[in-house]
């Protein structure tokens, strides 16, 4: 997902007339209107590796061999629908990213596309404390043994990057107080120096014993 990439679209973009070509999968959903979007449809994509893409006002049709295709139905795209999707996605524990972008804005029948990134907070639960995970073209109950270990990896990534920023904070650190030793030792050399001009000059005048 491009993040500098427009919000509204007049006709179809061209991530959206990719994934009209696809069938639903791990990565991809279809749902016909604004209303049959449900928080558990966000968390089961937040909680994967690569996130996903649900496509609102789109709908699932099978051909003759079977094969699954997709027809543009329209929905709701106003600001209404948009903060009904955003809200939802607030609701969710922890919240989750979503982006959502009007597609066919000026071709009678506009569709929404949420685009939902992976999750960087895994494990995501709605509001009721119910884990989903996107599985093959459907929503699968988080098993304790994955809810565990999503866990874990979450934990885990946020301890790399911690020892990775104390790391930094200390190389930092280090070389500050190296360079304020090498200052300090610097200030020593010339004091040293100094004094010990000051010796030689003394040794180097006659005494009065010599006069």
């Amino acid at each position: 997902m491009n993040h500098e990439e427009p919000t509204e679209h007049s006709g179809l973009s061209e991530r959206a007339g990719e994934l009209l070509g696809r069938q639903e999968g791990i990565a991809l959903d279809f749902k016909e209107s604004v209303s049959a979007l449900s928080a558990e449809d966000l968390v089961a994509f937040a909680n994967t590796e690569h996130g996903g893409v649900v496509l609102l006002g789109v709908r699932e049709l099978r051909d003759s061999r079977g094969m699954q295709l997709a027809e543009i139905v329209g929905c709701e795209v106003g600001d209404k629908a948009k903060l009904n999707i955003l809200g939802k996605a607030e609701s969710c524990v922890p919240p989750v990213e979503v982006r959502v972008i009007l597609e066919n804005g000026d071709g009678g029948k506009p569709f929404l596309r949420v685009e939902i990134p992976p999750g960087r907070n895994r494990p995501y639960c709605t509001s009721g404390g119910t884990y989903k995970v996107r599985g093959d073209a459907r929503n699968e109950a988080l098993t304790p043994d994955k809810l565990l270990s999503l866990f874990l990896e979450t934990e885990n990534a946020r301890f790399v990057n911690r020892f990775r920023e104390a790391a930094s904070d200390l190389e930092g650190s280090l070389l500050e107080v190296k360079k304020k030793l090498v200052e300090e030792m610097g200030d020593i050399y010339r004091q040293v120096d100094s004094l010990r001009a000051s010796l030689e000059k003394n040794n180097s005048t006659p005494g009065i014993d010599n006069l």
